[in-house]
């Protein structure tokens, strides 16, 4: 073959792929993101210290699929979603919570609370926040990829804790 017909050709296969192509630049985000993988994306509905100190924050699916948000052998054949929330407190010191993590609540809103079909809860015990929560930073990732944070190419900025 030769040299001009190796470029067309190679010119043709990319064609296809340029969604992959760019969005592997762009760390598997936007318009190639959205073509492999459906685009999920998430935000917050609330972040709140409540009156007992304790630390609320929903999350909810802007698009995208949910998952089951725990390992179990009973649900192992459905896609499973990992979420983390971490909290930054006033000292610096960061707190990383999982669902299985003790002594917080953490509940999808589908399937008994192991299902996030559209809000995802965090709750801390009361007194949570009584030296101060200033940030919080959630993740969320699958299998084929990662949650990305309103349609941003960023999976877990810091947030404010409002005061």
């Amino acid at each position: 073959m030769s040299q001009p017909r190796i470029v067309v050709f190679l010119l043709i296969l990319m064609i296809p792929l340029s969604g992959c192509t760019s969005s592997l630049s762009s760390g598997m985000c936007g318009e190639g993101y959205e073509e492999m993988y459906g685009g999920y994306d998430y935000d917050f509905s609330n972040i709140e210290i409540a009156n007992d100190n304790s630390l609320n924050v929903t999350v909810y699916l802007l698009n995208g699929g949910g998952g089951w948000i725990e390992d179990s052998d009973e649900f192992q054949e459905m896609q499973t979603i990992w979420v983390s929330l971490k909290v930054k407190l006033s000292d610096g010191t960061e707190i990383k919570i999982e669902r299985q993590t003790q002594e917080w609540e953490v509940n999808g809103d589908s399937s008994d609370t192991s299902y996030w079909s559209t809000n995802l809860y965090f709750s801390s015990p009361a007194g949570f926040c009584d030296s101060g929560c200033e940030e919080v930073k959630f993740s969320a990732g699958y299998q084929d990829g990662v949650i990305y944070y309103d349609g941003t190419c960023d999976s877990s900025p810091w947030i404010d804790v409002p005061q």
